[in-house]
């Protein structure tokens, strides 16, 4: 594994005179700006070096090691700082308080959105056994249950709180109104309620293909949660009309959510300010620039969430079309930790990610979570994509029901 030389700064910074983060085989600091980094030699010493814990490796040697092992086995978990602000934690990891926020967003914001943490991995061949049928019509439960409560308090375990605070865009204003007459319909009106449905997600698919090219990521994951729920309502509602449409939106929804992971990590510089500015990253108000790396967090994690229920919800049905196996779209990273989620502000979200593991890991490696985490440290969410991917019985044996 890289580590940290214990003793002197690179040479970049040691002219330059800025702290050194001291990472091998280069700094955060030179990666960050191009420039080249080399260390002074080290002297000898009789005394034995002691490599540090997991617990404690500094977070950019783990994206270093990320970065050697390409898709294997990955713990991002956000190394426990102690009682720090955000302006230490930037510190910390060898970027100056002065500057500027946007810069800063980016570079701490590295442990969450860089460009490896965006792969799409595949699990390993597992010996977890087949799925039952009511495995199966559990998770679809648990994914209307998710979409009832977002009707019913404006978000849920894939639609963040904030994530349409400033910037609320037509499309998922429309779900969101065309959902609400959904569960709510009555034996009266449901031929009424399900054309609309039918109407509002084909004329999304026919809107998009006029401006497709031109979306942020912000825009572009409002589009796909907006497709996404008229998916799960055509999908399993069991209308013939409904579904012959949803099935035929199938591919249009994987690309989507393509072109969704793909924006993100090209436009991973500015995922707070598309949250939070209407017209762009120039006219986000200064008393919100210290909040850049919460919604940039926000979006990247509601970017990944959205990935995984997606992807979830079409392959069961898939599934649940044909004799063989669910096929596999590939996992995402998401945060596993309580809390983090549901955090009321950025400080209290930065005193989280600073006292705890939020736990962010691959989907692929998912299984990990058996055997070296607490089940009652988990979130909602991880709980019922562990079940997805394992069973309920796996889920039994290791302490946690997942509720109805």
């Amino acid at each position: 594994m890289a580590r940290i030389i214990e003793n002197k700064a690179c040479n970049a910074c040691g002219k330059a005179k800025r702290r050194c983060g001291k990472q091998t085989p280069h700094c955060l600091r030179c990666r960050t700006r191009g420039i080249e980094c080399k260390y002074p030699p080290s002297r000898p010493t009789q005394f034995v070096e002691i490599l540090s814990t997991e617990e404690d490796t500094p977070l950019s040697v783990i994206e270093a090691e990320f970065s050697a092992r390409g898709t294997k086995q990955l713990d991002t978990s956000f190394p426990t700082l102690g009682d720090t602000t955000l302006s230490s934690t930037l510190e910390i990891f060898g970027i100056p308080k002065t500057v500027d926020p946007f810069e800063a967003d980016e570079l701490a914001s590295s442990w969450f959105s860089s460009k490896s943490t965006w792969l799409i991995c595949f699990p390993p061949a597992s010996s977890a056994p087949p799925l039952s049928t009511t495995d199966v019509y559990h998770f679809i439960d648990h994914i209307r249950r998710w979409l009832r409560q977002w009707v019913d308090t404006g978000t849920n375990p894939f639609i963040h709180a904030r994530l349409y605070k400033t910037r609320l865009p037509r499309c998922i204003q429309d779900a969101y109104a065309t959902l609400t007459c959904y569960v709510n319909k009555t034996a009266a009106n449901e031929r009424m309620v399900l054309r609309v449905v039918e109407d509002r997600a084909a004329g999304l698919v026919e809107d998009h293909r006029t401006i497709e090219g031109s979306l942020d990521a912000l825009e572009q994951i409002s589009k796909v949660q907006a497709l996404l729920i008229y998916q799960i309502i055509g999908l399993y509602d069991g209308d013939i009309r409904l579904r012959h449409l949803a099935e035929s939106h199938i591919p249009i929804l994987n690309k989507w959510m393509q072109d969704m992971v793909q924006l993100a990590s090209d436009q991973t510089t500015c995922l707070g300010s598309l949250v939070i500015s209407p017209t762009g990253p120039t006219s986000v108000a200064p008393c919100e620039t210290q909040n850049l790396l919460w919604y940039a967090w926000i979006l990247a994690e509601s970017i990944r969430r959205t990935w995984v229920v997606g992807s979830g919800a079409q392959v069961v049905y898939l599934a649940l079309q044909g004799s063989g196996p669910m096929p596999c779209q590939g996992g995402m990273m998401f945060s596993t930790r309580k809390e983090v989620w549901e955090a009321p502000s950025a400080m209290a979200w930065e005193k989280l990610c600073s006292e705890v593991h939020v736990g962010l890991m691959q989907m692929a490696d998912a299984e990990r979570l058996f055997g070296e985490v607490e089940e009652g440290s988990v979130n909602e969410f991880t709980k019922v994509a562990l079940e997805l991917c394992f069973g309920r019985e796996r889920m039994e044996r290791w302490g946690v029901t997942v509720d109805d």
